[in-house]
Order: C-alpha cells, then structure tokens, then sequence
C-alpha cells in the first residue's frame, strides 16, 4: 500500500488546519491523473521544510523520493501543444501565501532512473497580483488547486523531471516552508534552438540571502514587492 493511501486516508478523518499538501496529481491537458500515476511519491508526507533544506539533495523531489522513482509511468507530451501540471491532494487549494514554480530537468537517459542533479530551468512561476498590498489575499496562488502551462515549444525532445515547488512565506523571521514533488515527462519535440536557460541545480541554485527567501511578510509597513525565487523564465 503506498504511504499516501494512508496518510490520505488519516487526513480525511483529521482537522484539517495545518493546511500542508501534497501535488501528487499530473494535470494532463485539463485531466487531473490519478494520484502518483506520473508523480513520484515521497516519504516526508504533508509537512514542509525549513531553509535549511535548500542544501540538501533532497530539495529536487522531497526527501525519499528516490525510492520510488520506479513507480510512476512517464507520461508521454508535445512540446508546444500539450498542457501539463500539477494538482493537490484531495483537491485542496493552497492556504499558505507564496509563490509557485515549476523546473524541467532533462534526464541523461530513462527519467526513471534520474536523480534531477543536473540542470533545472523554470517554464512557469506565479507570484502575486500587481500592485501587492502585502496582505495574503494578494498571492495568486491563494486557494487555487492546480497549476497549469502549455509546455513551451522551444524544448528539446527528451525524457524530463517536471518539479513544482510552493514557497509559503507566512512564517516569521524570513523563515519559509517549502512544500516540492516531481513528475515524469517524455516530451517528443522538434525544437533544435539554444538549449533553454537561464539554469541552475538543486541544492545549489538558491541562496539564504536570495530576495525571495529574505522576504519578510510580517514586516511593517507591509511589503509591496515580492520577488520570484529562482532564474528567469524560459523562454521568456
């Protein structure tokens, strides 16, 4: 029985005011997936992590996601046509103020068998409304339940780690909760431009000092900007 069954099954009976989620659904051209079909599942449930887990390895895909990264099919796309994604659990909408983004990572090879530490470039992000007034009502990222993009076409042809990660900033003392799971993609394209970029890697590509992590929603007066954390968008 996979882990998520059961911790699924004790959350529908619990209070539900933690407020921590999982993405373990692709959204699929508008089709919400079955649970961990595309997705791999990780070992460190609904809860998040702290800062200190941007230098680990485990901030590609979460903690003991490795150990199932045989499990989930590789879902078969179009760079250009398709429209892929991420859905919570249980249809939840994300409670927690921050922002959203979501990387690809090309695997050498069967995705299957990719641990995501070569390059990350991020295809989608979502932030806050513009102007912000600081207050959590302005993420956009607020009670939605999915995140979807039309995958670029200026994607080169291959097997991918998709990975989404939600940075909820409501903690105090720029303290973050980060809240990351991966999918498998198999992307026919074909594109034979630059390779996409700006790139980085996890752990690597963000620094405790980055604008995004040092934001401080608790300050007064309140902020009126919230920078993005990670590269620029590919392809623009």
């Amino acid at each position: 029985m996979h882990l998520s069954t059961v911790v699924a099954g004790a959350l529908a009976l619990a209070p539900l005011s933690s407020a921590h989620f999982l993405f373990p659904h692709l959204m699929l051209n508008g089709v919400k997936t079955a649970p961990y079909e595309y997705v791999r599942e990780h070992d460190f449930g609904f809860m998040p992590h702290n800062n200190d887990w941007i230098n680990s390895p485990d901030f590609r895909c979460n903690e003991g996601s490795w150990n199932h990264r045989r499990d989930p099919k590789t879902a078969q796309v179009t760079a250009g046509k398709d429209t892929v994604g991420f859905n919570l659990h249980l249809d939840f909408g994300i409670y927690h103020p921050g922002p959203v983004t979501i990387y690809l990572s090309k695997a050498p090879g069967d995705v299957r068998d990719y641990d995501g530490s070569g390059d990350w470039f991020k295809v989608y992000q979502l932030g806050t409304m513009t102007p912000w007034n600081g207050t959590d009502q302005g993420w956009l990222t607020r009670d939605k339940k999915n995140f979807q993009f039309r995958l670029p076409a200026e994607i080169p042809a291959g097997q991918y780690l998709m990975r989404i990660e939600q940075m909820s900033v409501h903690p105090p003392y720029r303290q973050k909760e980060w809240y990351v799971q991966c999918a498998h993609l198999n992307i026919a394209s074909n594109y034979n431009g630059r390779a996409p970029g700006p790139t980085i890697r996890f752990p690597g590509g963000y620094n405790i000092n980055d604008a995004a992590i040092q934001l401080d929603s608790w300050a007064q007066p309140p902020p009126t900007f919230a920078p993005m954390p990670g590269p620029k968008q590919w392809p623009n």
